[in-house]
Parts: structure tokens; C-alpha cells; sequence
């Protein structure tokens, strides 16, 4: 009885220091929502002299609004369809979202301006959580969840739910990075005919051999730690829940304050974590007023972390941290985006692996490797590419740019000579966005033989327009 009642508090004691004791510099408290408007909300019109438009819309996953960029092209027929094509023709639909940890203004609009320049309409949505979706806590990167959105925007893309002149048959799949994964996944479930093509960019693939790698990275110390840090964060908002239902149960009308354990309605009672380590130097404080004071009389858990790789990557565009609080709206991205996820990610990342998925994919599929890439290796995209049985929709071409080679099966297989995060910048990404037009052209337009040609030849880096460069064409992406 006696060794039962040690056992007991030792649990007990474990539970309350996860609850209550911060594990790492990495961890922060406390992310609230910013709602400011910004340069990502403004509409695209013909006035400013583009050959699509843009506008927000909104669809529901599992209960949650979800927002989304909505570009259609002007013109009244797609690019190569010829002079006698019905005015009526519809456009073919181009579905993407970001990678771990990101959103739709990080850097999608480069590639949804190229395909709306080459004849397709384009739906960019952000996860929940993320941007300018609803949900709480922010940040919440999870695989199930995120699955459930892909599959949430492709069936509102499906039923018709954008309008008559969107052609539900001609719907494409694009993902980078984690998303690339999940195309893969979300492609492997639909019935044969159903999806026109995936593109799968620099894809997570495999969890377990991706977690291995992080352990070598990080250093055993480091990766426990943050598998401490996720079970830190599980408990936390385990107890929080519980804590919020027995309130709830006494009293039916909240009190104004919640629990101290869920200080800020934005996550409060939530660790996050940085994405990889090390971190650079934080900031203290909300990005704008109207947050500051909705978080007065916190915990002081406005600290924030920001991810070594992705600042790398945005750093000439996003100002250090010290200056969020006085940022203009510029340079505020949707939702008040930091580079940090809930640390309970670190729970769920090694059982998630698409590339089981792969043979039951029916429609054709473009990867793109990375041939330094670390985070996703070459070898197994490769792999993945091999996997996808011959014949898989209607193209059975192979296809190369820089040092890569065609994959001998069903998909077509583009490999550049650069990193991870390179892949999203100055001639790597002129390069991705040429094969990605060419092939989504073959895919979906009609006659696309002859529309590929043209569709080459205008592919280009955007142009600012009216879009800040720092707001909507950032060539970052997520880990």
C-alpha cells in the first residue's frame, strides 16, 4: 500500500512540474490573435491592371471558419483554348496551402499569381488557427488537423460552392513541405478521376526517419526536452479544459477573467515551441496596442521565439522582434503570425509518414526535391516518386530542371540543386515555377500541349503591384 501511495505522488509530482514548471528558453505563454487588417485582406481588381482578380472567402472545416484567397482570371476562356471557345469555358482549380508552421502570406501569392496568369482559378486558405482562419489556441500544427482542412477546402471546391464558372473536374492539389505531404495523403483517398494532379514539393514523408534526423540535429538533450515541452503543453491544456468545464458547470455565465492557468484567450495555459533550435533573441510584447491591453493582467507570458531558419530566410523583409510592437500594418501578417507552433506537435510528428499513401494515388503527380535538403531528403522523395503506380492519371512523362532525373514511374520528378529553404528563392523558385506551370497546364487546360508553350514563356517572378513586397510575395517557407 505503501509503494502505492509513492508511486501515486511521484506521478502526481512529475504532473504538477509539466504543469507548472517551463522546461526550455524555447516555450512561450500567452499568443492572442491580432485581427488588424492587413495588406493580405486587400482584394485584387481589374484596376490594378493584373489578369486575375483576388478576394477573400471563407468555407468551414469541422465547425471553424476557415479564410482563403480566391484568384480568378480574367480572361473568359483559359490560355490556349483557341478562338472559338465558349466564353462559358471554365477555369480548373488549383487548391494550396503552406508547410508547418506557416500561412497564405508567407509567400504563396508567387506561385497562385503564375498559375492565375497561365488560365487557373486558384483557392490559397490558411489552417485554422493560422492567419486569418478562426480557432484557438493560434498555432495549433497538427497533421490530423490539417488533414481535415485539405479535405474540408476540397470538398467545399467539389460541391460547387465557388460558382458555375469553376470546373469541379479539373481540381489540382499543391503543397510544400508538410503540405506536401498532405496532398499525398488527402490524393490517396479520393476515387480514381476525381483529383486532375498534385504537386508535392519539397514533401515531408516519413515520421519516423524525419524524427531521427531532427535527434541527430538537435542532440538527445535537446530533443527531450522538447518531447517534455510537449507533454508540458498537453497537461497544461488538459488541466486548463477541465478547469474552464468545472466553471463552466458551476457557472453557466463565464466570469469575465478565466482560470490564471488560461491567462490570455488567445492560448493562454498553452506552451509553444519554437520550431527547431536554436532561437534568436525574443520579444516581450504583443504586435499592437489593441492586444496589449486585451492581455493586461496576464502571467507576463508574452514571450515569443522566433525559428533560426525561417528568420534567416525572411529577414529582408520581416524587422527584428524588438520592433514588432511599433510595426506598420505592412509588415503585420494575418492573424499576428510568429514562427511558433503548439508544442504538443512534438507528440504526434513521428507517426505521420504520407509516403504510405503514395501507391494509392490515381491521379499524375509533379514531386520537387531539394538535393541538399536536410529537412526533406532527395532519396526519399525519389523513393516516393518510384512508388506511384505507372500510368497514374494521364501522364506518364518524366520531367528534369538543373541536376534531376525522371523517375521511371508514374510521376514526374524535378530535382534542384539547393537547400530546403533555397527552393523558394531567386532562380530556384523561377525554376519550380516553370515546371509547376507546365505541368499543371498539361494537366488541366485544354489543348495543353500548345498553352504549356505559352504558359512558359510568361512565367516570372511577380511584381509588387499593389501588394507590399514584405506582405504578400515573401518566398519563405515552412519547415
Amino acid at each position: 500500500m505503501r509503494t502505492l501511495a509513492l508511486l501515486g505522488a511521484l506521478v502526481a509530482l512529475s504532473f504538477a512540474l509539466l504543469l507548472a514548471v517551463p522546461l526550455d528558453h524555447e516555450l512561450s505563454y500567452g499568443f492572442l490573435r491580432n485581427t488588424t487588417a492587413t495588406a493580405g485582406s486587400i482584394p485584387i481588381t481589374p484596376a490594378d491592371g493584373l489578369p486575375y482578380t483576388r478576394r477573400n472567402i471563407r468555407f468551414d472545416s469541422h465547425g471553424t471558419s476557415c479564410d482563403a484567397w480566391l484568384y480568378t482570371p480574367l480572361l473568359p476562356r483559359a490560355p490556349g483554348a483557341g478562338a472559338s471557345a465558349s466564353i462559358s469555358s471554365r477555369f480548373p482549380v488549383v487548391i494550396m496551402a503552406h508547410g508547418l508552421g506557416a500561412q497564405k502570406d508567407l509567400g504563396l501569392h508567387r506561385y497562385a499569381d503564375a498559375f492565375a496568369r497561365a488560365g487557373m482559378a486558384v483557392l490559397v486558405f490558411d489552417y485554422r488557427t493560422f492567419g486569418g482562419s478562426d480557432g484557438e489556441p493560434r498555432h495549433w500544427a497538427s497533421p490530423s488537423r490539417h488533414l481535415a482542412d485539405w479535405r474540408a477546402a476540397l470538398g467545399f471546391v467539389k460541391s460547387g460552392n465557388l460558382g458555375p464558372e469553376y470546373d469541379i473536374e479539373k481540381v489540382a492539389l499543391w503543397g510544400t513541405s508538410y503540405a506536401g505531404g498532405h496532398v499525398l495523403v488527402v490524393a490517396g483517398e479520393q476515387p480514381p478521376g476525381s483529383l486532375a494532379a498534385i504537386v508535392s514539393m519539397v514533401p515531408h514523408l516519413d515520421g519516423v526517419k524525419a524524427s531521427r534526423a531532427s535527434v541527430r540535429r538537435r542532440g538527445l538533450p535537446a530533443s527531450l526536452r522538447l518531447l517534455a515541452a510537449g507533454l508540458h503543453d498537453r497537461h497544461r491544456a488538459a488541466t486548463s479544459d477541465l478547469l474552464h468545464a468545472i466553471a463552466t458547470w458551476l457557472h453557466p455565465k463565464p466570469q469575465s477573467h478565466p482560470h490564471p492557468l488560461y491567462p490570455h484567450s488567445g492560448g493562454g495555459g498553452r506552451a509553444e515551441a519554437a520550431l527547431t533550435s536554436p532561437v534568436t533573441a525574443t520579444s516581450t510584447q504583443p504586435v499592437n496596442d489593441r492586444d496589449a491591453s486585451a492581455g493586461a493582467g496576464g502571467d507576463g507570458g508574452w514571450v515569443s521565439v522566433l525559428q533560426r531558419r525561417l528568420r534567416e530566410v525572411l529577414a529582408p523583409v520581416l524587422p527584428p522582434p524588438h520592433s514588432w510592437p511599433r510595426l506598420p500594418p505592412a509588415y503585420v501578417k494575418s492573424g499576428g503570425w510568429r514562427p511558433v507552433v503548439l508544442a504538443r506537435f512534438a507528440l504526434e510528428t513521428s507517426s505521420y509518414s504520407p509516403i504510405k499513401s503514395v501507391p494509392r494515388i490515381t491521379a499524375p503527380v509533379l514531386f520537387i526535391s531539394a538535393l541538399r535538403d536536410q529537412l526533406c531528403p532527395p532519396e526519399l522523395v525519389r523513393r516516393a516518386a518510384a512508388l506511384l503506380p505507372v500510368g497514374a492519371g494521364s501522364s506518364n512523362s518524366n520531367s528534369s530542371v538543373g541536376r534531376g532525373s525522371g523517375s521511371g514511374s508514374g510521376a514526374e520528378l524535378v530535382e534542384l540543386d539547393c537547400t530546403h529553404f533555397d527552393i523558394y528563392l531567386g532562380e530556384h523558385l523561377v525554376s519550380v515555377l516553370e515546371a509547376t506551370v507546365s505541368f499543371l497546364t498539361r494537366q488541366l487546360l485544354p489543348q495543353g500541349g500548345r498553352a504549356e508553350a505559352e504558359a512558359e514563356a510568361e512565367v516570372e517572378v511577380p511584381r509588387t503591384s499593389r501588394i507590399p513586397a514584405g506582405a504578400s510575395q515573401l518566398g519563405a517557407g515552412g519547415s
